[in-house]
């Protein structure tokens, strides 16, 4: 293995930073984003004028971006609040029931804490009185994929009929993003499904024009270093490397510019993405890197 690609360099200054935090701040408004978020539109204005309770699944790979999605759509009803009302976003972990996410819901509308020793009923009247008061676009739930991980159909259903019911009650919006997971709740809840009844799929990107749209678009956005090299020789490479996966390649385009601003022509290089690499992965043998094999 190279040993100049794995030798430590000290701490990164203060400059060097900023450059990784330039890429870390890029966000690209791709295609499949574009596509989910105008559904996501549709079906909040829909429901503003005809009661059908709907939502919206959106499953993807870890790293594809959709807990950005969610924010994105956040932002954009945020901006119109006054016309829209804003949405509720919340994020369950592996413990969610029908408590965990009444909780969620009561500190997401507003409620500075909760009750000392805080029951279903009293959380459920809480939840209640907040979204008459709110109005909310839509619920905006990230890491849905937690309800029905394991064996644990029974408090999946449950909690699942919880949210049905506010949807019905309140004539609200769901919008649940997580992993592929999710696809289990068509066997587990069918009538909470029969309402969120449009999927969406975040595949990781093929090595096509998007791709190529993609890196693109990194490579316009970062000013501090020359980032051009991706829209070249290295797309494939990059490709390669990262699966294609959008979380992957931000880290590995993040290193590579750090190891690219410590240089005197700050210009991002097939070494400089071989560092990334190693940086992002640990120990990558010759073999399988295809920044080395494209020089």
């Amino acid at each position: 293995m190279n040993k100049e690609l794995n030798s430590y360099s000290g701490h990164r200054s203060p400059e060097v930073l900023k450059v990784g935090e330039q890429i870390l701040n890029v966000v690209v408004d791709h295609q499949v984003f574009r596509r989910i978020r105008d559904a996501c539109r549709d079906l909040i204005h829909t429901m503003r004028t005809l009661r059908t309770p709907s939502g919206i699944l959106i499953l993807s790979e870890p790293g594809m971006g959709k807990t950005l999605l969610l924010d994105l759509i956040d932002r954009e009803f945020s901006k119109a609040a006054q016309l829209e009302g804003n949405c509720l976003q919340i994020a369950l972990d592996d413990a969610v029931d029908q408590r965990g996410i009444a909780s969620a819901m009561t500190l997401a509308l507003g409620y500075p804490a909760l009750p000392s020793r805080p029951t279903l009923v009293a959380l459920n009247h809480m939840v209640s009185i907040g979204l008459q008061r709110r109005r909310a676009a839509a619920l905006l739930i990230d890491e849905m994929q937690h309800v029905c991980e394991g064996h644990k159909d029974i408090t999946a259903r449950a909690a699942t009929d919880w949210l049905k019911v506010r949807m019905d009650m309140f004539n609200l919006p769901v919008i649940g993003a997580g992993t592929r997971a999710l696809e289990r709740l068509a066997l587990i809840n069918p009538q909470f499904v029969s309402r969120a009844s449009a999927a969406y799929v975040i595949h990781p990107f093929d090595l096509d024009e998007q791709w190529r749209q993609l890196l693109a678009a990194f490579s316009h956005a970062v000013q501090a270093v020359d980032l051009g090299i991706v829209n070249t020789s290295a797309c494939r490479a990059l490709h390669v490397a990262t699966g294609g996966n959008m979380r992957t390649l931000k880290r590995l385009l993040m290193y590579a510019c750090m190891h690219a601003a410590t240089q005197p022509q700050k210009i991002v290089t097939l070494e400089s993405l071989s560092k990334g690499l190693r940086d992002v992965k640990g120990d990558v043998s010759s073999a399988n890197d295809p920044f080395q094999r494209s020089r």
